[in-house]
């Protein structure tokens, strides 16, 4: 009789292990991606660059943590754009590297 209750316990436990695994994984896809945020490194290509929220992004600009560039054209920054932010048409973007800080971050953003 032992050995069913054991069986009958295997399908409990090997939930509890899934579930426990599962927690873990998110905790450490989190950890990850908050350590890219924060040093981030040069990136190879664009799938390397760590994207943010709205939300982080709001708050890294609010905190001084960040400089949000709009990448659109002059006019369209001129229509409407997020307050506090700078103007650099991505066609000048190459060329006027030069005039950003290396210190700060700048979030850019198109839409």
């Amino acid at each position: 009789m032992q050995k069913k209750k054991k069986r009958n316990l295997l399908p409990i436990i090997l939930f509890a292990v899934v579930i426990g695994l599962s927690i873990i994984g998110i905790l450490i896809a989190q950890n990850l991606r908050q350590a890219s945020i924060e040093t981030p490194t040069l990136a190879a290509s664009q799938d390397d660059v760590p994207r943010v929220t709205a939300q982080e992004a709001y708050q890294a600009q609010s905190n001084h943590e960040a400089v949000i560039v709009d990448t659109r054209s002059e006019t369209q920054y001129q229509q409407e754009h997020v307050t506090g932010s700078i103007n650099i048409p991505l066609d000048q973007l190459e060329n006027r590297m030069s005039e950003l800080d290396p210190s700060i971050w700048y979030i850019t953003y198109c839409t």
